[in-house]
């Protein structure tokens, strides 16, 4: 085994310092790895699959490879249930390993304020009294969304409402690292898709949250989704991380299936 824990965030960080990705793991992982050829590796615990962890490894594709199967063959307080890894480290997975279902998506930071968009100005912080009408919106009209009103994660909520105040656009503030501004649940009602509203309430809120001195916003987006991603680099982001994600299925190496 070429696995070794690491006892603190720091020292994982110390060997990736200049990966975004890397750099918002703190000291409530599960557990932290680092193999001898340069591949890290973090596992937390799943808020998904409760009494699993998710694991990433990140590194050249045969290291976090190789970092992985160490991962598996260790005996931990908390095993790896999922797994998101760099989407050119999934073809190199022996064929009793496998991610299942399997998403492609990317990860995308900015530390820059975006180019204002037309129609910021109305956009508003919303409250609990709105969560109703969000919750509806996005299980109504955002089929792919990550977040919604309660979870533990979502922290604020903006939007906008139209003449009749209607909610017709909102977007999450999210955090799974604290202090680490997450973007999630960008929708738009479907009626009012395609005038800008999706690009306002992104803008606005990645200003507020640079406003308040955060070092970076970050967001996540399914690969399939070229009218997302467009829109992301034109405010500012830039693609960091391409991965794949799923449940991670072990069979037997020799070939039975679990």
């Amino acid at each position: 085994m070429t696995a070794r824990r690491l006892a603190s965030a720091a020292e994982l960080h110390a060997l990736a310092p200049h990966d975004a990705y890397v750099a918002q793991v703190d000291d409530s992982a599960a557990a932290l790895w680092a193999g001898d050829d340069g591949a890290v590796g973090w596992l937390v615990r799943s808020p998904r699959w409760p009494g699993s962890g998710h694991l990433t490894c990140l590194g050249d594709p045969s290291a976090a490879v190789a970092l992985l199967g160490d991962v598996l063959l260790e005996d931990g307080e908390v095993a790896v249930g999922s797994a998101s890894l760099s989407r050119d480290v999934v073809p190199l997975l022996p064929t009793h390993l496998r991610l299942e279902p399997a998403n492609d998506w990317e990860w995308l930071a900015t530390t820059t304020l975006p180019p204002v968009q037309p129609g910021e100005d109305r956009v508003r912080w919303l409250g609990e009294p709105d969560h109703d009408d969000i919750t509806e919106l996005l299980r109504t009209h955002s089929g792919r969304h990550d977040a919604e009103p309660g979870q533990d994660h979502a922290r604020r909520w903006c939007g906008v409402r139209d003449g009749s105040g209607e909610l017709v656009a909102v977007a999450a503030h999210t955090e799974f690292w604290t202090g680490v501004p997450f973007l999630a649940s960008v929708a738009t009602r479907s009626d009012q898709r395609g005038r800008g509203l999706g690009g306002a309430v992104t803008a606005w809120v990645t200003r507020r949250l640079l406003e308040e001195r955060r070092p970076r916003v970050t967001l996540g987006m399914y690969s399939d989704n070229d009218v997302a991603r467009r829109l992301y680099l034109r405010l500012g982001y830039q693609v960091v991380h391409r991965f794949t994600s799923g449940r991670l299925r072990r069979g037997d190496p020799a070939g039975v299936s679990d």
